[in-house]
């Protein structure tokens, strides 16, 4: 729905950030919504979205960004660990990937055996860098 100034003010306030910030913030969450990950909002595809999903993977709790289950595969998986990233290439950061990897495999894990599980960083440029379709 966009970010008009009062809803900008209040982002800024509710996460003590610099007006700036605020505004950055916003046109990143904007390019991720309307980017090439758009998909993972259209409710026409979606069988089923989480936001800040809960998880525990071997002993640790987890909290996914977005997770979504398409009622038909995309690249091979019906199941995406989405993680939101301001980093213009996140896949060159081996914690990240190793982060992402761990989540899809908490996911994989949760899933009918051989159910493909798919994950990608949604980058605030609004590209999807996918690690894996599988």
């Amino acid at each position: 729905h966009g970010f008009g100034a009062t809803r900008l003010a209040r982002l800024a306030r509710e996460y003590a950030l610099p007006l700036d910030a605020a505004h950055q913030t916003a046109a990143m969450a904007q390019a991720i919504l309307h980017g090439e990950g758009a998909w993972a909002w259209d409710e026409g595809l979606l069988e089923l979205a989480l936001n800040e999903a809960p998880l525990n993977h071997q002993g640790q709790s987890l909290r996914l960004d977005r997770l979504v289950c398409l009622r038909q595969a995309r690249a091979g998986a019906r199941w995406w660990v989405l993680d939101y990233k301001s980093a213009a290439d996140p896949a060159r950061q081996p914690a990240l990937m190793e982060q992402l990897q761990r989540y899809r495999q908490a996911v994989q894990q949760q899933q009918q055996p051989g159910e493909a599980v798919g994950a990608a960083f949604l980058t605030g440029e609004g590209r999807v860098v996918v690690l894996a379709a599988d």
